[in-house]
């Protein structure tokens, strides 16, 4: 009988990182790709943040000298109106707070790489750290004996024992589903749609630089940009209004006749040469990833961030802190349920923990706001107004004089405003929570002065004042609650309810 202390179903990112952690912790480990060789899934590339620096700098240099590798440090944003015009476009590139923000000065560098370079490398890690690699093995099923996982059976009906299962098998887990954690995403899974281009890397260089793109307004895609090629995605519906009759392929062609689209592509001399297709989770919050005798790592958990979908960090993260959890549990001599929810005790205290806090907040933003053509549309023409009140947009608007020019824009702007406000109620008011109390604190404190009748208190008493004042007006600032509605008797010491 074939028995290994940890099994690993899939040898993308997460499955690799896994392996390699698992396998320097002196785990016997085997890792299965159903693939002819990891990294040739359908699915072309990826864009690596700047936190990957600071959490797996080995990677990224290495990541810096693959063919595909095209440095990335800013995004261009492009936004069209219903008629695909191209109405605004602004690009992100740090702040000096951002240049200094790790120690070898690699706070905005990100990268654009394929996955066929990435994936066989983060597998060679883990065959160096001494796991076993098989490839073209699918892995068909789990091993339960009295409700807990003892291994797996590949599609020849092949049993491999282990101590600890870790799946990273993707969004639709066939581990997941086969050990009863879960059926299926319902609509939490989006499907990606993607067009891959080859480009003249000269011209790339030339007109796309340092940078990946994203398209907003009357198209939404992003654009992730490679050494000498790119692809363009479409993504952000989820799939129960896909099943409704929606057809995303619609999304792609808008985005292709953009004129603006267009012209780059003459201008990179850009080709296209494969359509791909694949599931990625998208949730407010991961799912249970853990059961006795196995955890998920990656999508298969439902880890991607529920901002932006990025997903190879955190698979490599989830990889990384399961195959610690696997050592910890088998060196206690206990694999079970319980001994297992300590990975999710685990990543929940780190910073892949962390980036799930405002997953609920995060996709309501996307759902209802960005993916809403109609809100977003709104949102543009707020945008264009906002941008003409800065003093490089005065100085060019010539169809009056300049400060009258610069009131018919603000008086357009406040026209706009109440539109926007009920978006900042909605989806941005939430996210209020996030913001750090020493932030908060430096506010009121700018606030202090500028306020008469409170500018001579102590700072103690005027932060008593304030948090009084945010209480009495907390029904008010509830987007649920009757806009009329008075006080309620007693509101200094109630807040949701309940007697403080």
């Amino acid at each position: 009988m074939e028995k290994w202390d940890v099994v690993i179903v899939g040898a993308g990112p997460g499955g690799s990182y896994a392996a390699k952690t698992a396998a320097e912790a002196g785990l016997r480990t085997v890792f299965f790709e159903r693939g002819r060789k990891p990294g040739e899934k359908n699915s072309s590339g990826c864009g690596l943040g700047q936190r990957w620096w600071r959490d797996f700098p080995e990677v990224m240099e290495a990541v810096t000298r693959m063919p595909s590798y095209r440095k990335v440090e800013m995004v261009v944003i492009n936004m069209v109106d219903e008629d695909l015009r191209l109405r605004f476009r602004c690009g992100t590139n740090g702040s000096d707070l951002c240049a200094g923000r790790f120690p070898n000065r690699k706070g905005m560098e990100g990268a654009s790489v394929y996955r066929m370079d990435l994936d066989p490398y983060l597998a060679e890690l883990a065959v160096k750290a001494g796991a076993e690699l098989r490839t073209s093995t699918l892995v068909t099923d789990v091993i339960m004996e009295n409700g807990q996982v003892k291994g797996v059976r590949t599609e020849r009906g092949e049993p491999v024992y282990a101590e600890v299962v870790i799946a990273a098998d993707g969004a639709m887990s066939t581990m997941a589903r086969r050990s009863g954690m879960r059926n299926r995403w319902g609509g939490g899974c989006t499907n990606v749609l993607q067009l891959d281009y080859a480009c003249d890397e000269e011209m790339m260089d030339d007109v796309i630089g340092d940078a990946e793109w994203c398209w907003f307004g009357g198209a939404v895609g992003y654009q992730v940009n490679f050494r000498s090629s790119f692809h363009i995605s479409v993504g952000g519906g989820w799939l129960d209004r896909d099943l409704k009759g929606y057809r995303r392929h619609d999304d792609l062609k808008s985005l292709i006749d953009v004129p603006a689209f267009q012209a780059m592509c003459r201008a990179v001399k850009a080709r296209p040469r494969e359509f791909q297709a694949h599931l990625l989770p998208w949730l407010k919050r991961p799912v249970k990833s853990y059961t006795g005798g196995m955890m998920l790592v990656g999508d298969a958990a439902g880890f991607p961030c529920p901002l932006e979908a990025e997903g190879v960090w955190h698979a490599c993260y989830s990889g990384k802190i399961a195959a610690e959890t696997a050592a910890w549990a088998i060196s206690r001599g206990d694999v079970s349920e319980n001994a297992l929810s300590e990975y999710e005790k685990r990543w929940k205290a780190s910073f892949l923990g962390k980036e799930h806090e405002f997953g609920e907040e995060f996709v309501d933003i996307w759902e209802g706001a960005i993916m809403n053509r109609e809100k977003a549309l709104e949102q543009l023409q707020l945008m264009l107004e906002f941008t003409m009140l800065q003093p490089f947009s005065i100085v060019f608007d010539w169809a009056d004089a300049h400060m009258d020019c610069f009131n018919h824009h603000l008086r357009h702007f406040l026209e706009l405003a109440p539109q926007f406000s009920d978006f900042g109620r909605t989806y941005l008011a939430p996210l209020a929570r996030g913001v750090w109390p020493s932030n908060v604190k430096r506010i009121l404190l700018m606030l202090k002065p500028r306020i008469p009748v409170l500018r001579n208190l102590s700072d103690r008493n005027y932060f008593r004042v304030m948090a009084r004042l945010f209480r009495q007006l907390a029904p008010f600032l509830d987007p649920t609650a009757e806009q009329d509605a008075p006080l309620p008797r007693g509101s200094l010491e109630k807040r949701g309810g309940e007697r403080r």
